[in-house]
């Protein structure tokens, strides 16, 4: 289930690098690890996408850019985490039913 979670999480965020891209922008994109992530709990899923926010930050705004505008990418930021939100949490809402139906 991980690989699959994390297939989708890749995917996600590849689809969101393409939409990134436009006549003058570079193409952005980056794996993210689902392993150890408890998609059940809201606190954990809260720090899974806090923790993709900061890498969001890091590849849209890459510091070794040479001759390049260094001000923030806001739009790359809101394409990639568009793209990367309904997978999420969709990851989400599956481990909760899950948990639920494991309890009862």
């Amino acid at each position: 289930m991980k690989t699959i979670c994390t297939a989708l999480v890749a995917a996600g965020l590849l689809f969101g690098s393409s939409a990134a891209m436009a006549a003058d922008r570079e193409s952005v994109s980056f794996k993210v690890s689902t392993a150890g992530v408890n998609f059940a709990d809201p606190a954990a899923v809260a720090k899974f996408r806090k923790d993709v926010a900061r890498e969001i930050e890091r590849v849209c705004n890459p510091a070794e850019r040479i001759e390049a505008n260094l001000s923030p990418d806001f739009q790359c930021r809101r394409e990639m985490t568009a793209s990367l939100e309904p997978t999420v949490t969709r990851m989400a809402a599956t481990a909760m039913s899950r948990s639920h139906v494991a309890t009862n």
